[in-house]
């Protein structure tokens, strides 16, 4: 189907790009995704371990 490029996501602190791959077929389903960041803020990091649904609440206090 093809690639959509959101560059850059504004609605986040720095430069972020985000690349996804569509599938072929009616499905519109994402076959692959990339994300590459200019800036390391070490939410990943952080965030090792954790439950996900954990995310919102820690992330928006740094």
């Amino acid at each position: 189907m093809g690639t959509q490029i959101l560059d850059p996501v504004t609605r986040i602190e720095g430069h972020l790009r985000v690349e996804l791959d569509f599938a072929s077929g009616t499905s519109g389903a994402v076959s692959d995704a990339r994300c590459a960041a200019e800036m390391f803020r070490g939410y990943e990091n952080i965030l090792q371990g954790h439950n996900p649904t954990d995310a919102v609440q820690i992330v928006q206090r740094i």
